[in-house]
C-alpha cells in the first residue's frame, strides 16, 4: 500500500505541472541576435591571372628544292621585311630542266604555226577542189594537235620555273629570325617529309599575345571591350596595356580553365616572346553583390548561408561567397537586399523559422 499522503501527491503534481509550463513558455521565447543590413559592394576587384608571351604570328620556313645552300642571307635576331630573300639554294638540274622546258617551247610553238598555216590554206584548197574532206579534216586535226602540244610545252616550262623559284627562300612577313637550322654549304632535301629539315623560324614581333587560362568566375566575364594591365618580375616598374583579342569558348577539361589571348603592343620589340608575366582584370562586382562581416556566412551541408530576419523569424539564404575583405567577406545573392537584415554570429541551433528579438548593430563600410 503507498503509505504518501494523498494531499502530498497532489502538490507534487501540481508543483511539476507549473515548472513544465514555464519551461515550454522559456522555450518559445524569441532568442535575442545581433544583426547588420548588407553595404552593396562597388570597389571593382582585381583578378591576377599569370600567362606568358607568344609571338602574334609565326613561321617554320622550308624550301621545297633540293640542293645545296649557296648563299644566307640573314641570322639569328635579324629583323626582315616581308619578301625579303633569306637564303639562296644552288639546284643545276632545275637551270637544266628550265633551259630543256624553254627549248620544248619553241619547238612547240614552231609547229603550232606550220600547222596553223597548213590548216588555214586548206580551206581554199578544200573548196577548189584541190584536196579532199579527208585531207582537210586531217590537217585541221594536225593543227589543233599542235595547239595542244604547245600549251602542254609551256604547262612544263611554268613547272619548271617555279620548281626552281623554290631555290630563293623569301620572308612571307615583316618580323625577326628567331632560330637558324643550316649553313652555307649544307644540303637542303626539298621533298623530305621529316620536320627537322627546316631552315629558318621567323616571327612576328611587333605585337604579342598575352596567353592566360582563365577560370570561369572570369572567363564568363570578360568580353572584346576588357583590357588588362601586363605585369613583370624582370621589369619592374613598367606596365603594358593589353586588351582582349579571342577566346578558345572552350573549357579546358584538365585544368578547368579557358585559352584567353590578350594583345600587347610591342612596336619597339623591348618585351620578348615566352616571357612570364601576371595580367590584372579590374572588374566591377557582379550585380547584387553586398559586403557582410566575416561572421555571418555559415556552412550547413556544405551549402555557404547567411541567417537574415523576416517578419521575426530566422530565414536561410544561399549566397555565393566571393572575395575577401580582412574582416568582412563579399557574397553575392539575388535574394539579399540593403534592407535584409543579416544575424551576426548566428547561433549553431537557430533553426529555419525560429522566432529571434533582432537588435541592430553599425555595420563597418564598404571598402573603397
Amino acid at each position: 500500500m503507498n503509505s504518501r499522503p494523498y494531499g502530498c501527491r497532489f502538490f507534487l503534481a501540481l508543483c511539476c505541472s507549473v515548472v513544465g509550463a514555464g519551461i515550454r513558455l522559456h522555450a518559445q521565447d524569441p532568442a535575442a541576435v545581433s544583426t547588420v543590413l548588407p553595404v552593396r559592394a562597388t570597389a571593382a576587384a582585381a583578378f591576377e591571372i599569370p600567362g606568358r608571351t607568344e609571338p602574334v604570328e609565326q613561321a617554320t620556313i622550308f624550301t621545297s628544292a633540293t640542293g645545296i645552300v649557296k648563299e644566307r642571307r640573314f641570322d639569328i635576331g635579324d629583323r626582315v621585311k616581308a619578301g625579303d630573300i633569306l637564303a639562296l639554294i644552288d639546284v643545276p638540274e632545275l637551270d637544266r630542266e628550265v633551259d630543256s622546258a624553254r627549248a620544248s617551247v619553241e619547238q612547240a610553238e614552231s609547229r603550232a604555226i606550220n600547222a596553223r598555216g597548213i590548216a588555214e590554206r586548206a580551206d581554199s584548197l578544200l573548196k577548189a577542189r584541190a584536196i579532199s574532206q579527208e585531207d582537210f579534216e586531217f590537217r585541221i586535226t594536225t593543227s589543233q594537235t599542235a595547239e595542244a602540244a604547245l600549251r602542254v610545252a609551256r604547262a612544263d616550262l611554268a613547272r619548271a620555273e617555279q620548281l626552281r623559284a623554290f631555290a630563293t627562300v623569301s620572308a612571307p612577313f615583316d618580323g625577326v629570325i628567331s632560330a637558324r637550322n643550316f649553313d652555307r654549304g649544307d644540303r637542303m632535301r626539298g621533298d623530305s617529309s621529316t620536320p627537322e629539315g627546316w631552315l629558318y623560324r621567323l616571327s612576328r614581333l611587333d605585337s604579342l599575345r598575352f596567353v592566360i587560362g582563365a577560370t570561369p568566375d572570369l572567363a564568363l566575364r570578360l568580353s572584346r571591350e576588357n583590357e588588362a594591365e601586363v605585369r613583370f618580375n624582370e621589369m619592374p616598374g613598367r606596365r603594358f596595356k593589353a586588351r582582349l583579342a579571342r577566346s578558345s569558348g572552350v573549357f579546358d577539361s584538365t585544368s578547368g580553365t579557358m585559352r584567353i589571348e590578350l594583345l600587347i603592343a610591342n612596336e619597339d620589340l623591348s618585351l620578348p616572346a615566352g616571357l612570364p608575366g601576371t595580367a590584372v582584370f579590374l572588374m566591377p562586382p557582379e550585380e547584387d553583390t553586398y559586403s557582410l562581416p566575416n561572421n555571418t556566412l555559415v556552412l550547413r551541408q556544405g551549402r555557404p548561408l547567411v541567417a537574415t530576419v523576416q517578419s521575426g523569424k530566422v530565414a536561410f539564404i544561399d549566397v555565393l561567397p566571393g572575395r575577401s575583405l580582412g574582416t568582412a567577406i563579399e557574397v553575392t545573392s539575388f535574394m539579399l537586399a540593403g534592407e535584409t537584415p543579416v544575424i551576426v554570429n548566428p547561433n549553431a541551433m537557430l533553426r529555419e523559422g525560429d522566432p529571434v528579438n533582432a537588435k541592430p548593430v553599425p555595420a563597418a563600410p564598404a571598402p573603397k
